[in-house]
């Protein structure tokens, strides 16, 4: 067990680094060429479109085919964001160039990370000792430093970049570690295709509808963390830092938590704490009270986001039959990736028409409303 969660932390971890750059710091990089937020959102968006293309695809392959593996998967995306963080260092003299590129590796990261997962849950579904809180835990830890390393070089994009590419030689190195499908990575498809999941499993699927508008606020906080810190004081780099170490020990103690806490219980209780996280940042905005309440805002991720993810890809395994679980898990992202296409234009452009407090107070209210949703789908799963 010790040797196989090990792998799989790595495996994690090296996705968790590479997603840190995409995730926390691609406004950043472009704020830094001179592009107002809108433009921004909108190039993010893209990157979100594409992985919203490319992720059924191949989570499709994979449950299908016996000669596309997870393991191949994750080794060609690895290899193509590389190359196209490579080319962006390039292309930095061209601002539209270099926009193109790094919109065409956040979607390659974004699109490998439900094979990533399913990596984990190919040997917990077969009986075979893995603890996935642990290792997903552990990707929340080099998160964090890398969160701290890319603040540190930020002024240096070309620098970044290049940690970003060997980041994913890492993560290509990683996935050829792990078996081919002559050893059950890949599985056979069920009847009705990818589509057949929305007939087959309508709780899960409003599940994913709630998600969703749950993530989309989760987005726009983390993606527009620059022009947020700028209202709401607060460091950004330590903000990052903070939310994914207390990720740590609440994501390890996952496996142990759902033994007497069933998951959906853990879904509706962490969905809530993100109300008291987004409203601490909206106080923050229009009262003086200093950076604490950002850094405790942070903090709050551990009640919220560290126990939401490990309990929603329990939530999606549990729900579906063997051979459709790469699709369950493709399709928790891919809600994921629609928010975050929402998130990027939504956050971008209410940042520069609005302001800061009034995008928090749109992001309050799809908070609530992604708490209902969510509560309504464990709901209607549990009759």
């Amino acid at each position: 067990m010790k040797l196989r969660t090990f792998r799989f932390s790595l495996l994690q971890g090296f996705y968790w680094m590479g997603a840190c750059m995409v995730y926390s710091y691609a406004e950043r990089m472009l704020l830094s060429r001179g592009l107002q937020t809108g433009t921004i959102g909108l190039i993010l968006a893209s990157s979100y479109l594409l992985a919203i293309f490319l992720q059924p695809a191949l989570a499709a392959a994979a449950d299908r085919e016996r000669h596309v593996t997870l393991r191949l998967g994750i080794a060609v995306c690895a290899a193509l964001s590389a190359a196209f963080a490579a080319a962006a260092v390039f292309g930095m003299r061209v601002l539209a160039v270099f926009a193109v590129l790094l919109g065409a590796l956040s979607g390659v990261t974004l699109a490998v990370q439900p094979l990533v997962n399913a990596v984990g849950f190919h040997y917990i579904n077969r009986g075979l000792d893995l603890d996935y809180s642990f290792a997903r835990g552990a990707a929340s830890i080099v998160y964090a430093l890398a969160s701290l390393l890319f603040g540190a070089l930020a002024a240096r994009i070309d620098r970044m970049l290049w940690v970003y590419a060997a980041v994913q030689a890492g993560l290509f190195v990683c996935a050829l570690t792990f078996a081919p499908h002559r050893n059950g990575i890949a599985v056979r498809e069920t009847h009705g295709g990818f589509f057949g999941v929305f007939r087959r499993y309508p709780a899960f699927v409003l599940f994913c509808v709630g998600n969703l508008v749950l993530v989309v606020p989760h987005m726009v906080l983390n993606s527009y963390l620059a022009s947020i810190t700028k209202v709401t004081g607060g460091d950004m780099s330590v903000m990052i830092a903070i939310a994914a170490l207390v990720e740590f020990p609440a994501m390890i103690a996952y496996s142990h938590i759902r033994k007497r806490i069933p998951d959906r219980v853990m879904l509706v209780a962490s969905a809530s704490v993100y109300l008291l996280k987004t409203g601490l940042l909206l106080l923050a905005a229009y009262l003086p009270i200093g950076a604490w309440a950002a850094y405790v805002s942070s903090a709050l991720q551990m009640l919220c986001y560290a126990l939401f993810v490990p309990a929603a890809s329990y939530f999606a395994n549990d729900c579906m039959q063997e051979t459709d679980r790469v699709k369950g898990q493709m399709l928790l992202t891919e809600a994921g990736l629609f928010a975050g296409m929402i998130s990027m234009l939504l956050g971008g452009f209410a940042i520069e028409l609005f302001g800061v407090g009034i995008t928090l107070m749109i992001c309050e209210g799809l908070v609530a409303a992604g708490v209902l949703l969510v509560w309504l789908a464990l709901r209607k799963r549990a009759r």
